[in-house]
């Protein structure tokens, strides 16, 4: 394309913004202005390029104007298009098949076997922290027997079972020979001592990534509930 070809005619070159803003207000009362003043800088701009173009060019892209939209699309940065989903074709058929499913019932004690070469017993005090039983306690805190059983039985310690029926207790529970305040809220909220001893040993995001154990022991027993309530509630 020549340099004479780009010269817009005389009848095309001028055309200012401010007749286009009118004559769009005219059409559409009602339109916002800023939304008037942004489409006639666009019509003014697509106007001066495609101005310059001879009759011709003009007409092919008047005939082909779905392609000349959908490349505006494509190409208009941060623009997203729907494509059209193209079907799945399938050219050779549908092919079934078949899992090898679960296998055969085994049972309760062959199952019980296998879980015992799975699973291993860990010891309380590799999760629990240190623990002691109520004789131990006495002896080292000083607290009799009597008073942790009725602490245990009221809710205010945890008391966690070692085997069948001994109750063992964490110690890190305790300060100056008494229960942390807050260890009775969170057992009330908790759905039992193991649970509740475990979610205060473990960090929380809501307590910025704390213990909520030593939130507590650092005065924060407010805290410490909200989210205990947050938990389990």
């Amino acid at each position: 394309m020549t340099n004479a070809t780009l010269q817009p005619s005389a009848a095309l070159k001028h055309l200012r913004e401010g007749d286009v803003r009118a004559a769009l207000q005219k059409q559409i009362p009602g339109a916002a202005p800023s939304d008037v003043r942004s489409l006639a800088q666009v019509v003014v701009m697509v106007w001066d390029l495609v101005g310059r173009l001879p009759e011709a060019e003009r007409r092919e892209i008047v005939q082909g104007k779905d392609r000349l939209r959908a490349a505006l699309l494509q190409a208009w940065p941060g623009r997203r298009t729907t494509r059209r989903r193209r079907p799945i074709e399938d050219a050779n058929g549908v092919e079934h098949s078949r899992g090898t499913g679960l296998g055969g019932r085994i049972s309760v004690v062959d199952g019980r076997e296998r879980l015992d070469r799975y699973a291993k017993a860990r010891p309380l005090e590799s999760w629990a922290g240190p623990t002691a039983g109520a004789g131990e306690i006495e002896q080292a805190l000083g607290i009799p027997r009597s008073t942790l059983s009725s602490w245990q039985q009221k809710g205010s310690v945890i008391g966690l079972l070692r085997g069948e029926r001994k109750l063992a207790y964490p110690l890190e529970q305790f300060v100056d020979a008494r229960p942390l305040e807050g260890i009775a809220d969170v057992l009330k909220v908790t759905p039992d001592a193991r649970s509740a001893w475990l979610w205060l040993r473990q960090p929380h995001v809501a307590l910025q990534d704390r213990l909520p154990l030593d939130v507590l022991k650092d005065g924060g027993r407010e805290a410490v509930v909200r989210v205990a309530e947050r938990d389990f509630v």
